[in-house]
């Protein structure tokens, strides 16, 4: 059996240069997050790694509360090599003027707590780590950087690492109401409903025979080719923006027959065509799949 590879994201730098915003980012992307990492934990690293079989990638954040963080990093890195485990270190900086500014519209103290202004501590903490930039492998000034920009920066130096979007597929009925977590919602209520077909009507698009009436019809066959086609243009353009989750939902009247096959055709063709971590979930009728 092959050794699953660990991978560790640190992060760290200037309080106020965009820490949560980097570890959103990499919880979003599926990896085990934990902020403010006490430093002389580092040598537990592998205990965290092998607790979970799916848990091969951890970001950590640590910064200047950490008391003992200058003296002992160096040495605790030395233990990830050790124990094989690959790790990538990302600092984060922003010039004096734009973390003042951040802090006043936070309204938050500064977590150095040492003196009585802010500008003070924020000096304090750029000395305590002027010379660690060096230890980073990849340095981001965030002073100009909204928060997309940030993570297209982030999504371009690790796209080789990064799971690419997560595309939940759902399919529901309209009479039991609308999933309220959908980015995207389509109604495929304009076709002839299975329900009122004998044979049919107990059954669900888990069915063949269901499936192969309503994809037998033309206007579903038109529809479904747009559908799918839109899809196929639109993932990557979520993707682009930053996008980590996207919710498509199929919704007919009960839930039961058209929503359920066009969400099964759905999931079945761009499991084929994208190499996207692809989930389905029918509400009404209670099966949820999810392909890696």
């Amino acid at each position: 059996m092959e050794e699953i590879k660990k991978e560790l994201i640190i992060i760290t730098g200037m309080s106020g240069a965009g820490k949560s915003e980097v570890i959103n980012f990499f919880e979003d992307r599926e990896y085990f997050c934990i902020d403010n990492f006490p430093i002389n934990l580092f040598q537990y690293l592998n205990e965290i790694f092998l607790s979970s079989k799916k848990r091969n990638k951890v970001a950590v954040v640590i910064d200047v509360r950490n008391q003992e963080f200058m003296e002992q990093l160096t040495e605790q890195l030395k233990i990830l090599d050790e124990e094989e485990i690959s790790h990538t270190m990302i600092y984060l900086d922003a010039r004096n003027d734009v973390l003042l500014s951040r802090y006043e519209l936070s309204r938050r103290k500064h977590p150095l707590n040492l003196y009585d202004t802010l500008l003070s501590n924020i000096k304090a903490e750029r000395k305590m780590l002027k010379n660690f930039m060096s230890l980073a492998d990849l340095v981001i000034d965030t002073s100009t950087l909204k928060v997309k920009d940030l993570q297209k920066l982030l999504e371009k130096e690790f796209s080789g690492k990064l799971k690419k979007i997560n595309i939940n597929l759902t399919s529901f009925g309209f009479k039991y109401g609308i999933p309220l977590d959908l980015h995207l919602m389509f109604d495929v209520r304009f076709l002839p409903n299975p329900y009122y077909i004998d044979n049919l009507k107990k059954k669900t698009g888990n069915h063949i025979d269901v499936q192969n009436y309503v994809m037998g019809l033309s206007e579903s066959q038109k529809f479904y080719e747009m559908l799918l086609q839109m899809l196929i243009y639109l993932i990557p353009c979520y993707e682009k923006e930053g996008k980590s989750h996207l919710r498509i939902g199929i919704g007919c009247s009960g839930g039961q027959h058209r929503s359920v096959t066009f969400v099964n055709k759905l999931f079945e063709d761009l499991t084929k065509r994208e190499d996207y971590k692809i989930g389905k979930y029918h509400r009404e009728v209670g099966e949820k799949t999810e392909i890696e």
